[in-house]
């Protein structure tokens, strides 16, 4: 056999198996994600009622990449306005993490825990942004759902946005719910306003859960 045709072999041989080891590792597209749309959003909630969505100020926009994002503020239903804010995605855009931007901003946190939401039994970060001389304090409760299964403590959300980071959890549905209310001076208006805003969050949650929690 001449040496061009044994090298014409064995370029089809190299050609072959390269062929078939893309076939065998190539990793599907992931399908375009598809979040809740804004139609989705219930306009009525507990008694408290939103108008149009907000519009997001350009540097969150960026900040949050391909996240899809809906705000709305809500009033109506107890003594203070709730503000909504829910961002879907399949990337680490959607894994914001609000402590970082809270402290950040020049806010402290405080009372950070994990609380169980009365009547939709799950678990929820909470915690009150104070100290800020530019705006009033903040209450806040947030919830992530990451891949259908709902996460909430600090060690848990880092390490999902570092999973996210290094392997990029392509089409990895990602969901965070963020509840907020300005924080009463008065102990027990804090209080009760937290247990509107509880149960705003938990028909807000029995509204979308069937959403946020496919996978």
């Amino acid at each position: 056999m001449s040496q061009v045709r044994r090298m014409a072999y064995l370029l089809v041989i190299i050609f072959a198996a390269a062929l078939l080891t893309s076939k065998v590792w190539s990793v599907p597209r992931p399908p375009k994600f598809i979040g809740v749309e804004s139609a989705e959003v219930p306009h009525s909630v507990a008694g408290y009622t939103a108008g149009k969505d907000l519009v997001m100020p350009p540097e969150v926009t960026k900040a949050l990449g391909s996240g899809d994002v809906i705000e709305r503020a809500y009033e109506g239903g107890g003594a203070v306005p709730i503000d909504f804010v829910l961002i879907g995605g399949t990337d680490r855009s959607a894994l914001h993490d609000p402590r970082s931007c809270l402290v950040g901003a020049g806010w402290r946190l405080e009372n950070d825990h994990t609380e169980v939401i009365p009547g939709a039994n799950i678990a929820a970060r909470s915690c009150r942004a104070v100290g800020n001389p530019n705006g009033p304090s903040q209450d806040m409760l947030y919830v992530y759902v990451v891949d259908g299964k709902i996460i909430d403590s600090p060690t848990q959300i880092r390490f999902a946005m570092l999973k996210s980071a290094l392997i990029g959890q392509q089409g990895t549905p990602v969901y965070f719910l963020r509840f907020m209310c300005p924080l009463d001076t008065n102990e027990a208006n804090a209080e009760a306003n937290h247990a509107s805003m509880q149960a705003f969050a938990k028909d807000m949650w029995e509204s979308l859960k069937q959403k946020v929690s496919k996978t």
